[in-house]
């Protein structure tokens, strides 16, 4: 997928939550059989024959905002490793050991910004993906509704039963030698995921529990 010009996004379109479409040819590779995988499996994290080569990794995150900045203590982030052929192969769950504010924003589309660096996680994927490969920090933003995610939203499942209308968009850096930034998935509180307020328009975000799911995964390599 080729987001605005401003931003990218060439990854798989698998839900965590379902499967979209993708105009880009790497994304076309890869997102027919992420659906059936997700078709198979329920959505459900199941980990599968590790000669599976891992080609990529999506990222939900549960960010507690407090007093309008990130608490790191009360924030963590969950990273799935899917294979070449679309299947989840493990899952792990991080905290977060650190969180900054990134004043400088890319877009004035993104109106919140914030660099994260992992601590420590548990999960299944010893022996299974190398995470070593995966960025220590990341910088993940809650922004204006991007195209891509309306075009996808009734594929996706997990949303509030009324659609994606009270949701944000969330994005993401994931190297900060390259400054392409990507739409990544769906972003609310607690309300808005139940679908009775939002999005939000404004920075800084309210206090309380915010919820980033990804839709689309990011290369491994």
């Amino acid at each position: 997928m080729h987001a605005a010009s401003w931003t990218h996004a060439v990854g798989v379109a698998l839900g965590l939550l379902g499967a979209g479409c993708s105009e880009a040819s790497m994304a076309e590779k890869s997102s027919a059989s992420g659906a059936d995988a997700d078709d198979a499996t329920g959505g459900s994290i199941e980990t599968v024959d590790t000669g599976v080569e891992p080609m990529w990794w999506r990222l939900d995150a549960d960010l507690e905002v407090s007093a309008g900045q990130l608490s790191a203590s009360g924030s963590e982030g969950t990273i799935q490793v899917l294979g070449d052929d679309g299947s989840v192969l493990c899952s792990e769950q991080r905290r977060v050991a650190s969180t900054d504010t990134i004043p400088i924003e890319p877009d004035p589309l993104i109106f919140t910004w914030w660099e994260l660096e992992w601590g420590g996680g548990a999960g299944d994927c010893d022996g299974v993906a190398d995470l070593s490969e995966l960025p220590a920090t990341i910088h993940v933003g809650v922004g204006e509704m991007h195209p891509e995610l309306e075009a996808i939203a009734g594929h996706v499942r997990g949303l509030p039963e009324a659609g994606a209308g009270t949701l944000n968009g969330a994005y993401a850096r994931v190297d900060d030698a390259n400054p392409d930034v990507w739409v990544f998935g769906f972003a609310g509180d607690a309300d808005a995921w139940l679908g009775t307020d939002g999005p939000a328009t404004v920075s800084p975000l309210s206090d309380g529990m915010w919820s980033l799911r990804g839709a689309y995964s990011f290369p491994l390599r």
